[in-house]
């Protein structure tokens, strides 16, 4: 099962502490967030969330000073078993699907994987 979501994109200044002053803001706002992605590139912190209620994250962000987009993702949810993420990759794979960003975990018996694509209409309707 998959399904289209608006994720949303910013970058930050890499320091000690932004994450809590972000998920703080987040929390304050009432928002809850479906998956989170985060990475450090030198003096550079970079985020991709999924949310309950984006315009609510987004305002948040903005009292913080952070300026942030929304972009397109698909969550893909698969049953935590070898070879399901293959299963799912074959599938794009046959269809000409070029994966540009993937992000996984799990939580018991499913596994929820976030993906980039130039189709996520197709990609979604896919897998």
């Amino acid at each position: 099962m998959a399904k289209r979501v608006k994720e949303i994109q910013f970058s930050v200044k890499n320091r000690v502490g932004v994450l809590a002053k972000i998920t703080a803001a987040l929390k304050d706002a009432g928002v809850n967030l479906i998956h989170a992605t985060a990475w450090a590139e030198g003096s550079k912190g970079y985020f991709c969330l999924v949310t309950n209620n984006n315009s609510r994250a987004r305002k948040a962000l903005r009292k913080l000073g952070i300026k942030s987009t929304e972009g397109d993702a698909v969550v893909i949810t698969l049953w935590n078993k070898v070879g399901a993420l293959e299963e799912a990759a074959k599938k794009l794979a046959k269809a000409r699907i070029n994966i540009s960003c993937l992000s996984a975990t799990t939580g018991g018996l499913r596994t929820a994987v976030l993906i980039h694509t130039k189709n996520n209409v197709k990609a979604a309707r896919l897998v």
